[in-house]
């Protein structure tokens, strides 16, 4: 099946005009009225079948049980402890698996229902509820971000009153990168450190380049508070965990450890895989990576986000949520499986944008100690992936492009030489 039917379009166009004018060039007097009759008909057909969308490659049978073979190695690995993977393809789930344990060498399963923490997918959640707010006339992503958070500070006044909601979701404030994460994970309050960004260089001025955060991207979380009149945590429940029957996500440590069906964070040491204690700090910034979920409620998300809810999220919203804002170029030089796959990189709000292989890539990754997380959708392929593991491994990373790579038809690499 080709990939670029484009091509075979534009071909019959080609054709199509070749043989008319060599019709006309032969018998002019006769059938030069009949050409400029159907000429505007076969323009249009010619317009369509070019401009048309790339149609979706089916998903086969031969492409998931590749992917479950790659699984059942991948949990043979020891950084490896609980793996839960599921697809949503054609409109439905195709594919939810759950693999390990939700505690090194214990004998409790990972299930569908057993929560996770998703740290920066987290961002995606308040990327998409902004854009919602904005479709239902309650937030301007163009407003100063001081304007809700009058004790944020940067190194000039004047970049800082231009700072504005859009810049906060997009990573575009000129901070350097992770600014001051290490004063989260020192337990600072929160609004000390937005106070305390007022001494930090600026790499460049706000909104002209890329520059990855945590503690300044929950700056959107006073704005929300103000457009809704809600603590941030129950305005994402009223308008996205409910109404999308995500039963099991939730916020905060005390959430994520309610029962006893959730993932114990691993981290990798000298020793080999050890478990850890959850790392309480970035549930601080909740709109950052605060957020808990099990892979029944990510599928329902990913379900969402491709599209297949309308009557929570509308078209309008997915869009203003994926549209592209600034470039994010040394992201492919970060993540070692973009190599040779990935030509350009965009951040949106709250969302990575890709050139996968010439198709457009929503997505994100997830990190902190001990746990792992990933999502991943194609809109022109119909095509959506979600994994979340227990342990910090790389390996874990790599069942995506697996995934991709071979429903799109391309050479699968031997990810053994990836090193964490």
């Amino acid at each position: 099946m080709t990939r670029n039917p484009q091509h075979g379009a534009a071909s019959y166009c080609d054709q199509s005009r070749a043989a008319i004018a060599l019709t006309a060039a032969r018998r002019r007097d006769t059938v030069r009225p009949m050409i400029a009759a159907i000429r505007p008909v076969l323009v249009s057909l010619c317009l369509v079948l070019t401009l048309a969308p790339r149609p979706a490659l089916a998903l086969h049978e031969d492409d998931l049980a590749a992917l479950r073979a790659r699984i059942d190695a991948l949990m043979r690995r020891d950084d490896m402890v609980g793996l839960a993977v599921g697809i949503v393809a054609g409109g439905e789930v195709i594919l939810a698996e759950t693999r390990g344990t939700r505690v090194r060498g214990g004998d409790a399963a990972v299930r569908p229902d057993t929560r996770f923490r998703l740290a920066s997918l987290s961002k995606g959640f308040a990327g998409t509820l902004a854009a919602q707010l904005v479709e239902a006339g309650k937030l301007d992503l163009t407003q100063p971000v001081a304007r809700d958070a009058p004790y944020f500070r940067l190194a000039d006044q004047r970049e800082r009153d231009r700072a504005t909601l859009e810049h906060v979701l997009s990573h575009r404030l000129g901070l350097p990168p992770h600014a001051y994460d290490n004063l989260l994970e020192a337990d600072v309050p929160v609004t000390n450190i937005f106070k305390r960004l007022g001494g930090v260089k600026l790499v460049c001025r706000v909104g002209d380049c890329y520059v990855y955060q945590n503690v300044a991207f929950s700056l959107i979380e006073p704005a929300v508070a103000r457009a809704t009149g809600g603590d941030y945590e129950a305005v994402v429940t009223r308008r996205l965990f409910e109404p999308l029957a995500m039963r099991h996500a939730s916020f905060g440590l005390d959430a994520l450890k309610a029962d006893a069906n959730w993932a114990h964070p691993h981290v990798g040491t000298r020793r080999g895989l050890a478990e850890v204690t959850p790392e309480p700090a970035y549930y601080r910034v909740p709109s950052a990576g605060g957020i808990n979920a099990s892979l029944d409620d990510m599928l329902a998300w990913l379900k969402a986000q491709m599209g297949l809810s309308p009557e929570v999220l509308s078209d309008a919203v997915l869009e203003e949520a994926h549209r592209p804002r600034v470039a994010s170029r040394h992201e492919t030089r970060r993540a070692r499986w973009l190599r040779g796959r990935v030509t350009q990189t965009h951040y949106a709000l709250g969302w990575r944008v890709y050139d996968y292989r010439d198709l457009t890539m929503i997505y994100h990754a997830g990190g902190v100690d001990g746990y792992s997380a990933q999502i991943a959708f194609m809109p022109d392929q119909d095509l959506g992936y979600v994994a979340l593991w227990n342990s910090n491994s790389c390996k874990g990373w790599t069942l995506m492009p697996d995934l991709f790579d071979r429903h799109l038809d391309q050479p699968v690499d031997d990810w053994s030489h990836i090193r964490c």
